[in-house]
């Protein structure tokens, strides 16, 4: 076989049409056949009979369905065509109907003794305020203790139970002086405790629970004799407590070397506070600064709105439930032990 032959493919419908005309109708049977195989179902006409051109083999008005019959018997009434109306309600029965439900002549009881004792042991009043969740406090319980003491803790030298201080022992054989005891690393500690300045002025109205708070986490971790609570609106040099008779107020007095924790908002009211002069509040720096007491000032307002002079004795720290205490070890610089 040629190639020629293997590219002609199928045959199409047109070169069956072509084949089909180049044959010779002798009768009309034979016109019949070739309409059949072309698919057309109509019969062919008489060829033979008559010599005129061969008429449309397809009639387009035979596939269109054929017109509706109207019938008329119903004329159409003259006039615009109106939609049919409602039918009537039917009518409801005269009668009524007996009601299915059961009366009920006596409601059960309500007397607790009545209750089974499954329910009398299960059952507990709602209370709104042991029901409702308790307030979230600034400082969590969780981390209160390891908060308060890496706010609290100060240095202290070492002693025979701590490392040596390598550094320091180096430098003094350089100098060629040799110490009288090998230096020791100083530690962190608890003992000096703290005064502790709650402000409780107009603007920390809002705090005030949480100054209460305060006050109970530093007693828990510190103990109440090393916990001396002081209170002060506005400036913190103002700052009184009643004695442990009841007898008078205590003014308060910085004790040299003994850290103390103000929590308190500057008086901010949503607004940054740029400038504390003649609030009282510098010379409250000054005072602790010259007593060498650390000063650790507890702010719930954001970074933003903190006092810019104040200068760089007190550690400011934002009073949220997201500080921890690994944050005021490294703010406080008490990651590292190095002589002080």
């Amino acid at each position: 076989m040629s190639a020629a032959a293997n590219r002609r493919g199928e045959i199409h419908l047109g070169e069956l049409i072509g084949a089909l005309v180049e044959l010779n109708c002798d009768d009309a049977v034979q016109a019949e056949t070739i309409a059949a195989c072309l698919g057309f179902g109509l019969r062919a006409p008489d060829l033979a009979a008559t010599g005129a051109a061969t008429p449309a083999i397809y009639d387009h008005s035979q596939a269109l369905p054929p017109p509706l019959a109207v019938s008329s018997a119903s004329p159409r009434p003259p006039g615009l065509a109106l939609p049919p109306s409602s039918p009537a309600i039917e009518p409801l029965p005269a009668q009524i109907v007996p009601s299915q439900l059961a009366s009920v002549e006596t409601l059960p009881s309500t007397d607790a003794s009545a209750a089974p004792a499954w329910l009398a042991a299960g059952y507990q009043r709602l209370d709104p305020e042991r029901s409702s969740p308790p307030r979230q406090t600034l400082i969590p319980a969780r981390a209160a203790r390891g908060v308060v003491t890496a706010a609290l803790a100060s240095w202290r030298p070492g002693d025979a139970g701590d490392g040596l201080d390598l550094d320091e022992l180096v430098r003094c054989i350089v100098r060629r002086r040799l110490p009288h005891c090998l230096p020791r690393l100083p530690s962190t500690t608890l003992g000096k405790g703290c005064q502790l300045l709650l402000d409780y002025g107009e603007s920390m109205l809002p705090w005030w629970e949480d100054l209460h708070e305060l006050a109970r986490q530093v007693s828990g971790v510190l103990g109440a004799e090393r916990t001396a609570t002081f209170d002060f609106a506005a400036s913190p040099a103002t700052a009184r407590r009643w004695r442990a008779d009841r007898a008078a107020l205590e003014a308060w007095q910085a004790e040299p070397g003994r850290p103390i924790l103000v929590a308190t908002d500057f008086g901010i009211r949503g607004e940054p506070v740029h400038d504390l002069g003649g609030t009282g509040w510098p010379a409250f720096v000054d005072r602790c600064a010259a007593r060498d007491c650390p000063l650790l000032i507890l702010v719930p307002w954001s970074r933003v709105y903190w006092p810019k002079n104040l200068g760089l004795h007190p550690q400011l720290v934002h009073w949220h439930p997201a500080t921890s205490a690994a944050m005021l070890r490294r703010q406080r610089g008490l990651g590292h032990r190095t002589a002080r």
